[in-house]
């Protein structure tokens, strides 16, 4: 295989023609293409950009609202509590105002029991003291009467 300095020239003046026409009839299109490319690319950084800064924003503000909300909860907690305590002191007082109420209301009645009772065992000595009355009326009283009166009234009792 020979070369020869004409093969050449001709391959060389190919080449820059199919060059040349490659150049004319596609350039364009590949430098659009290409610059198209470009933009998507820029214009997706871009939004990737927007999106990531969103997000830290986004993040940002939930762990404000967040913090906002477990403060909120705590008071909410702290206030329930209190309530909670609140109630339960008057619960009790109630309790213990009726239970002082309850009692004083047993001394009244023990007390009215007790008055009764004793009126009811002066009603019965006073009447005791009548029926021995009549029976000694009802005859002579010797000395042996008096003694039978006392022991039957305690027999009896």
């Amino acid at each position: 295989m020979d070369i020869h300095p004409l093969d050449i020239v001709i391959s060389v003046i190919n080449i820059a023609i199919l060059f040349l026409l490659l150049r004319l009839i596609l350039w364009k299109h590949v430098i659009k293409f290409l610059n198209e490319r470009a933009k998507r690319v820029n214009n997706e950084m871009e939004q990737a950009k927007k999106a990531h800064l969103d997000a830290d924003a986004l993040f940002e503000q939930y762990a404000l609202k967040i913090a906002g909300i477990e403060d909120e909860g705590k008071a909410l907690l702290k206030n329930s509590q209190q309530k909670a305590d609140e109630e339960a002191e008057k619960i009790l007082k109630d309790a213990r105002n009726r239970v002082n109420n309850m009692m004083a209301d047993a001394r009244e009645h023990i007390e009215t029991e007790k008055e009764q009772a004793l009126e009811e065992a002066h009603f019965e000595v006073a009447q005791l003291a009548t029926n021995m009355a009549a029976r000694i009326l009802d005859r002579e009283v010797t000395e042996l009467d008096n003694e039978n009166a006392i022991d039957d009234f305690f027999k009896n009792n």
